[in-house]
């Protein structure tokens, strides 16, 4: 008598993703991801109703890989986000995982590792030393139930995280940085320039007037100050991020900053002062 195959073991940890319209970039991503998957997780995949060919490439892709689990649900990015953390299995889970970013070998499991070894950590945010920009490829690896405690992300389609973190600080949940010589790299189109090479002064316009951008969304000046020291990769950068910060919190209060300042462009200035990139509302700006 021939026996039946053992059950899989269930995932120790669960990369999760929400995707809409990634066809161009999703066959590298996943080239990088899958076989991290391949040691122990899973990978639940939430498609927004993509209509570039990417929702047939992941039923392709998930007939070949048991570990794949593929969601189809018209929706924005917070709730895709919720809903493939909802979908695992996994003790441990990593969110911001996104499929225009080629990973680096070992990242994935390395930061889910960290936080599977360290009982007393809740979550881990990881930045990569030598990322273009690491606000662009910087992911979370929660305890599921931190990541509940913290209430999931917001039902909203941009700037779906800084409201997480925020919630995370408050619920006081211990969240350890996670710095590694590389996270991914980021395949979207960028103009030219590196930011690991331009000064925090030069980039000072920008820092600011994110600063002000996380002061609107209710992150207290003390808030903000252990954001950056999550996100900033020097210790140099830090200080240069607590200095213009402090300022920027102030003229925030001056001019009475309100919603108008989450939209407001400030592309013309960055061209204007050479700068490499804008700094956007995310966290992990460099």
């Amino acid at each position: 008598m021939v026996g039946s195959p053992a059950a899989a073991p269930d995932p120790w940890f669960a990369v999760t993703m929400t995707i809409r319209n990634n066809r161009r970039t999703i066959e590298r991503s996943f080239a990088s991801i899958l076989p991290q998957v391949a040691q122990g997780g899973e990978l639940v995949v939430v498609d927004a109703r993509s209509s570039d060919g990417t929702s047939e490439y992941l039923d392709r892709l998930a007939a070949d890989h048991p570990g794949l689990r593929v969601e189809h649900r018209a929706c924005n990015r917070g709730i895709g986000r919720n809903l493939a953390v909802e979908l695992s299995r996994a003790p441990v889970v990593l969110t911001q995982v996104d499929a225009d970013d080629e990973y680096a070998p070992g990242v994935l499991v390395r930061v889910a590792q960290h936080v599977a070894d360290h009982a007393a950590v809740d979550a881990a945010f990881a930045v990569g030393a030598s990322d273009w920009d690491p606000s662009s490829t910087r992911f979370y690896a929660w305890r599921r139930a931190a990541f509940q405690r913290a209430g999931g992300y917001p039902d909203t389609q941009e700037r779906e995280d800084p409201p997480l973190l925020l919630r995370a600080f408050r619920a006081g949940l211990t969240i350890d940085r996670c710095y590694v010589p590389k996270v991914a790299d980021d395949l979207k189109p960028r103009r030219e320039g590196r930011a690991p090479t331009v000064s925090p002064w030069r980039r000072s316009y920008h820092t600011r007037w994110a600063a002000r951008k996380f002061r609107v969304m209710g992150y207290h000046y003390p808030e903000y100050v252990r954001l950056l020291r999550l996100t900033r990769r020097t210790a140099t950068r830090f200080v240069a991020g607590v200095a213009l910060g402090g300022f920027a919190y102030v003229e925030g209060a001056v001019h009475r900053d309100g919603p108008e300042v989450l939209v407001r462009d400030d592309e013309p200035v960055a061209r204007r002062t050479g700068d490499s990139a804008p700094v956007g509302a995310g966290p992990g700006g460099p």
